[in-house]
């Protein structure tokens, strides 16, 4: 066909292009649907699993710390008092007012605070030294103020309850009677 014929010929005898050849950026029928990427999907499948692994192991590591602190707060009231009277029978042996019995079960309660005191220690539990220190609401719970020289202003002068603290953290807050001064009785 000349250049001549096919101007003159009329549009309907001419072959589209259109349908035969795709557009740039267009799919065609013919081309199959793209595979999925397999490797993607294993990747955040792993990444997922890791997570979830990390996740369940701060889990496990804070309901055991929960487990451990809910025991102790159980076991220190008879702790304290096992300390407090350790402290009034050495009271009381230094100055000779008891028997022998009395001395031997000093002895006993003694070592069963010992015992004690390693298994505390073990798990990072110690107790709190607040008398003479400066009043710390962080740590202590003032109960009472009572009056007091300057220099005992602002001072814990008595600890009615021990604190304890656990892994550097209060365990329980100690109950302290702190000096004011200023006070008139």
């Amino acid at each position: 066909m000349s250049k001549k014929e096919k101007q003159t010929m009329p549009e309907q005898d001419l072959p589209e292009e259109k349908e035969t050849s795709a557009q740039p950026g267009q799919e065609t029928a013919a081309e199959a649907p793209a595979e999925p990427d397999y490797y993607e999907k294993y990747v955040r499948l792993s990444a997922d699993f890791e997570n979830f692994r990390r996740r369940t192991e701060r889990e496990k590591a804070a309901l055991l710390a929960y487990g451990k602190k809910d025991f102790v707060e159980k076991l220190l009231p008879a702790y304290e008092v096992l300390l407090r009277q350790q402290a009034k029978m050495q009271k009381q042996t230094i100055s000779q007012e008891c028997a022998e019995e009395m001395k031997n079960l000093l002895g006993g309660i003694q070592m069963v605070l010992g015992e004690l005191d390693k298994a505390f220690k073990s798990e990072g539990i110690e107790k709190m030294d607040v008398v003479d220190t400066p009043y710390d609401p962080m740590k202590e719970e003032c109960i009472a103020t009572i009056p007091s020289s300057s220099k005992q202003d602002g001072m814990v002068l008595e600890e009615v309850q021990m604190g304890f603290m656990m892994d550097g953290q209060v365990l329980r807050p100690a109950r302290v009677v702190v000096g004011k001064a200023g006070e008139e009785a």
